[in-house]
């Protein structure tokens, strides 16, 4: 068992090595492709007081674990697959792209293999960088420091210029009030088809999937949309509060801000959610994404640091050892710690989950694709190792001083 976390870079830096080993415990590390994107664009950074750029994106990369993490699709994908009705609900899991499906006559499943965001990572963690990588790094990190991004960004909301909120107001109430002004603006003030090309707008969607969009509106009796698109309101609401937070005085032009606020784009990917960025925690607050907790880098690394002292690569406890810690209580709002303690699997129980295991492998491997409805009945992820990596046993030890020599 583990919970969906996700980082966004303040966070990351922020955790050492055996902090890291730690996290890969007890949390699924859900990496947004924003996250990968910042670790490349620190190649490009100018060399100080010694400091070669690619030794940090090395370290940074060796922090990315192939076991217990996942690269998120990007969120504009997300966003053109729920304006067209295909993404609808998550459950706080991560949203990644299947690269076949199995349909059989006992078991249904979704095989996965690694991104270009992982393979990537790979690469980075030997010191392999190429032509591309430092393209990728020059571009990323001129479009950041772009002095036209936050004028061009305002543009976007002229039909949210006159709301406006009492400046007597903590930034607080503030936030909370412009809120409910958005949604009063967004749901009933304006036309909904409006609101709709608004967001086609500013999302940059392309005019053949505009076509397929309006199709599915004219076709349903959508109120407004957030009925239409839960998940574009949510993001486009985001952006909009950022708008509204610079003309009310709340938040600063930081030109990084553009870019930090789409980690919480990914929140409704995960049920954990850190950062050490004020500007990211005040949104996160106002925004209360729906079974998304907060936690604190220092409350995190205190509970990590809990655990190292009780865990040792040959005896670790498959739940947060302390309960007296934020990740303890996280985990117990999840699973009901004590209710699965008292079901917890016998012998026969877990010989049985091992041969089923066995099954699903061969059925991966032998059956054609073929397309099934619902959920499916397995998952199963490709990735390779690196004998220096660190064993998906969770010890903690290197793949090659571990399972790897069995």
């Amino acid at each position: 068992m583990s919970v969906p976390i996700i980082f966004d870079k303040s966070s990351f830096q922020g955790l050492n090595y055996g902090e890291i080993i730690e996290l890969h415990r007890y949390y699924a590390v859900n990496v947004t492709p924003l996250l990968v994107n910042e670790i490349l664009g620190d190649l490009s950074k100018e060399e100080k007081a010694g400091k070669n750029p690619k030794d940090a994106v090395v370290n940074l990369s060796k922090k990315m674990f192939p076991y217990n993490s996942y690269v998120n699709m990007k969120f504009d994908k997300v966003i053109e697959e729920s304006l067209l009705g295909n993404f609808v609900e998550n459950d706080n899991r991560p949203f990644l792209i299947a690269t076949k499906s199995v349909a059989s006559e006992n078991r249904n499943g979704l095989i996965f293999k690694e991104t270009n965001e992982e393979l990537s990572i790979k690469r980075w963690k030997e010191g392999k960088f190429d032509s591309i990588d430092e393209i990728i790094s020059d571009v990323w990190r001129s479009e950041s420091q772009d002095d036209k991004i936050i004028e061009e960004f305002k543009n976007n909301f002229d039909h949210l210029g006159d709301i406006k909120v009492n400046n007597k107001l903590s930034n607080e109430d503030k936030l909370k009030d412009l809120k409910k002004k958005l949604r009063e603006r967004l749901t009933i003030e304006l036309e909904p088809e409006d609101v709709l090309n608004v967001v086609l707008d500013y999302f940059n969607i392309s005019y053949d999937v505009r076509i397929s969009i309006f199709e599915r509106w004219n076709k349903g009796a959508f109120p407004d949309i957030e009925a239409f698109a839960e998940y574009v309101y949510y993001c486009y609401s985001i952006a909009a509060m950022y708008y509204l937070g610079i003309i009310n005085n709340i938040y600063s032009e930081r030109k990084t801000n553009l870019l930090d606020l789409q980690y919480l784009f990914y929140l409704p990917f995960a049920k954990v959610f850190s950062t050490n960025d004020k500007f990211l925690k005040s949104l996160f607050d106002v925004m209360q994404p729906v079974n998304v907790v907060f936690i604190s880098l220092p409350d995190l690394k205190s509970d990590l640091a809990k655990f190292q002292k009780l865990n040792n690569p040959e005896n670790w406890s498959e739940i947060p050892p302390d309960k007296n810690t934020y990740t303890y209580k996280i985990w117990d709002a999840n699973f009901n710690l004590e209710l699965s303690e008292k079901f917890r699997p016998s012998a026969k129980a877990i010989e049985r989950a091992t041969k089923e295991f066995e099954d699903i492998l061969k059925l991966a491997e032998s059956v054609k694709p073929g397309r099934f409805s619902g959920e499916p009945d397995f998952v199963l992820k490709h990735t390779y190792y690196s004998i220096d990596d660190p064993c998906p046993c969770k010890s903690g030890k290197a793949l090659k001083d571990c399972h790897y020599k069995k």
